[in-house]
């Protein structure tokens, strides 16, 4: 066998035989990475997996039904989209040390209860170390099977001897098939060895699960080639110092592709936290600077908090710095507000951001967010159980927002007493919570003065 040297993009996979400083196909510079792949045979090539399917009429063709199961991890379910099928290939990538393994090794116990076989693989620890970690989770299962093997072929073999309806990958970047040339981790490896996995899995009808590291630049260990393979792409993440791990939806083929699961890490290990970032209206006292509002992320509403500190700036230029909300959108809300009311930023140092950790690009929070600036530069504070709803355009007006109503239903089922909405919102349904209705923002202005 023969190795060859190429060079891949990092950011799309495709190949060139020499260097070269931009990829023709993406458009990236200093993209190109170095690897080696070995010229395998004909002969060769028929080790691997073949997965086909003769063409059909599409009248003929059945239709596949979802029936989804369950992993007994309510908030990972939320973020599969209420469950996983067999076949179906998860991809789970996160930076080292957020979680994964915990996670997976906790669904792994779930999914056993029911009677299924389910088969962890790790290529980073012994069956001892991640045996370990099940006993402090208290996960012991006889339907577990624990297998610590990096040879793609091992793992197949022991795959088609056990036939579970489950196997976890720890990680893809650990596996290495030995007729590709290239080492493991490589961009090869890591292509070649998914696409073997996925044929296997689809043949079996085995639902797969893969984690992958995160780099610092963001991408899977490297190229983000795994993506467009998979069927379903969650994103373990968190602050710093946040409180919460949050699973982002970012693709998934049977159900919705804008879900976050939200968790706590304890002593016990990760353990949903269904209203993580949500606030009740128990600090009902006003207070400068601070104005709430109900997120929407997939299908779950969140009542969070908007914090704003607006003060007189000793620099040349005065500072900009939001947390949690896209920086674009907050300069354009701030110039908005002071084209509109009158009051001036720009003697001012902002510094905003929502409360908890949270990312969040619900245009919902544009009210809530020149509340919060407007409160703390006229030093006007705002009750704990009053809300903010609404979008706000560059002329400063208030327009709806999506699921406006069942935003309103949360917070009286949260015990707010006050919102403020577009005045354009037709209610179809009685509340008890008291409606006020804003066109603009300098009619907002003078409704907090």
């Amino acid at each position: 066998m023969k190795l060859k040297k190429i060079y891949i993009c990092s950011s799309c996979g495709a190949s060139y035989p020499k260097w070269q400083g931009q990829c023709s196909s993406c458009g990236q510079w200093n993209s190109l990475q170095e690897d080696a792949v070995a010229e395998v045979s004909a002969k060769e090539r028929k080790t691997f997996t073949e997965f086909s399917s003769p063409a059909v009429t599409l009248d003929k063709a059945k239709e596949i039904k979802i029936e989804k199961k369950k992993t007994g991890i309510s908030e990972f379910d939320r973020a599969l989209g209420g469950g996983f099928i067999n076949g179906q290939i998860t991809l789970l990538a996160g930076p080292p040390g957020i979680g994964k393994s915990t996670l997976m090794l906790e669904a792994a116990g779930a999914i056993s209860k029911s009677g299924d076989i389910c088969l962890y693989v790790s290529g980073e620890e012994s069956c001892q170390q991640v045996s370990s970690r099940a006993a402090r989770l208290g996960i012991a299962d006889k339907k577990i099977y624990l297998l610590s093997e990096t040879n793609l072929l091992k793992i197949s073999e022991e795959i088609k001897k056990l036939k579970p309806s489950a196997v976890v990958i720890d990680s893809i970047q650990t596996v290495y098939h030995p007729e590709i040339g290239a080492s493991s981790g490589g961009i090869s490896q890591i292509r070649e060895c998914a696409a073997e996995l996925l044929r296997l899995a689809k043949q079996n009808s085995v639902s797969l699960f893969i984690l992958g590291h995160i780099t610092k630049e963001g991408d899977l260990a490297g190229p983000k080639l795994l993506e467009h393979m998979v069927d379903t792409v969650l994103y373990f993440e968190s602050e710093k110092n946040g409180a919460y791990r949050i699973i982002r939806t970012q693709k998934n083929r049977f159900g919705p592709a804008d879900e976050i699961g939200i968790f706590e890490m304890t002593a016990e290990g990760l353990i949903s936290a269904e209203d993580g970032f949500s606030f009740s209206p128990e600090q009902k006292e006003a207070v400068s600077g601070r104005a709430r509002t109900v997120f929407f992320e997939g299908t779950r509403p969140m009542t969070g908090e908007i914090e704003a500190l607006v003060n007189r700036t000793f620099y040349p230029y005065p500072r900009r710095v939001f947390n949690g909300i896209e920086n674009s959108r907050a300069q354009m809300l701030v110039a908005a507000v002071e084209k509109n009311t009158g009051l001036r930023f720009d003697s001012q140092d902002i510094f905003a951001g929502v409360k908890g950790g949270l990312k969040t690009k619900d245009t919902a929070a544009d009210l809530a967010f020149c509340a919060a600036i407007i409160s703390s530069l006229t030093d006007t504070p705002i009750r704990g159980d009053w809300a903010f709803l609404g979008e706000v355009g560059i002329l400063a007006g208030v327009s709806s927002c999506p699921y406006l109503a069942q935003r309103i239903s949360e917070l009286e089922r949260r015990g707010f007493k006050k919102v403020f909405i577009p005045y354009s919102f037709k209610e179809k349904q009685k509340f008890s919570i008291e409606i006020v209705r804003v066109k603009d923002i300098k009619e907002l202005y003078s409704l907090m003065k």
